[in-house]
């Protein structure tokens, strides 16, 4: 077991550090969240210079260490994915909750096989879980606001014709719509409440939510709002747009599936393979983890599986 550590934290390291990487570079070479933060910027409407940024919610919610925390440059994406998928949930508890999840693995780990080695690979997976969960929660709570959206648009249109007013209209969503979307949109009618401008109220909860097809709802609503128009069309020709975008990321998405799955077949297959035979023969497979040169031998072929995977997942990932 000792012999097969080393190779083990090389595999865990490197794939902790290559999906931060992803993500970091991800975030800065993405031109469309760029243009969105660029088009949803409440600078010219706030002061407060450097803070203008921040969303009022972030400033509402965060108290505390957790407003501390809020405020360092990687823990400030945490918090805001934090909002966006427990919206409940402080930077505090989450990181603490991560480290505890650490803690215990490390003391379990060690007590049952009472390798250090072993401890700390188990203290970096199970810090890691939290933020696992944290990504899927995002992406899925994400997905359902965006399925959600269509539906919500035409209510809204439909309480224009009506005759009520725009704001009225959010506080008849937060109520009739389901969660995630309707909470989103009784947050924003909150803030309107409580004296923020609906201009910037819609900005914020654009960069809540971070939705190319909400900000084209959030944009056309501000243009409209100065220059005049039938706001309900304008609702109804968004609506339909997204309808098609979601047709087509999904004929899209069963297009790819095959590619997908036989990345999904590649990447499994030598591991398994691995350990069927270090079942079936022992010795045989033991060149790799008891020797210097197996073990980089392994570290290699995990990365380059790792990059082909990547690889894969770039090539069957289709933007609508």
């Amino acid at each position: 077991m000792d012999g097969m550590a080393f190779p083990i934290l090389i595999a865990v390291i490197t794939t902790l550090v290559l999906f931060t990487l992803w993500q970091v570079i991800t975030g800065l070479m993405d031109p469309s969240k760029r243009r969105l933060k660029e088009r949803l910027s409440t600078e010219g409407s706030r002061v407060g210079g450097g803070n203008a940024q921040l969303s009022i919610t972030m400033d509402r919610e965060a108290t505390g260490l957790s407003a501390q925390l809020a405020k360092v440059g990687p823990l400030q994406g945490i918090y805001r994915q934090i909002l966006q998928a427990w919206p409940d949930l402080s930077l505090t508890k989450f990181l603490s909750f991560s480290v505890g999840l650490a803690v215990m693995f490390a003391v379990l780990s060690f007590a049952l096989v009472g390798a250090p080695i072993v401890s700390l690979i188990a203290a970096l997976v199970g810090g890691y879980i939290p933020f696992l969960a944290l990504s899927r929660k995002r992406n899925k709570r994400q997905n359902m606001m965006s399925l959600q959206l269509p539906d919500a648009l035409d209510f809204l249109s439909r309480i224009l014709k009506a005759g009520h007013s725009f704001s009225t209209g959010l506080q008849m969503m937060a109520t009739e719509l389901p969660k995630p979307l309707g909470a989103e949109f009784g947050r924003a009618y909150d803030q309107h409440s409580l004296g923020l401008s609906m201009e910037d109220a819609l900005k914020d909860m654009a960069v809540r939510i971070e939705s190319t097809d909400f900000a084209f709802f959030v944009t056309a609503t501000l243009i409209q709002r100065q220059t005049g128009g039938d706001l309900s069309e304008v609702l109804n020709n968004i609506s339909g747009m997204i309808r098609q975008r979601i047709r087509l990321a999904q004929n899209v998405k069963a297009k790819t599936a095959e590619g997908r799955f036989t990345g999904y077949i590649l990447s499994a297959f030598p591991a398994v393979m691995f350990v069927l035979a270090s079942i079936l023969n022992p010795e045989y497979t033991s060149v790799l983890w008891k020797t210097t040169t197996g073990m980089a031998m392994l570290s290699i072929a995990f990365g380059l599986m790792l990059t082909g995977l990547f690889v894969i997942k770039k090539i069957t990932t289709v933007r609508v």
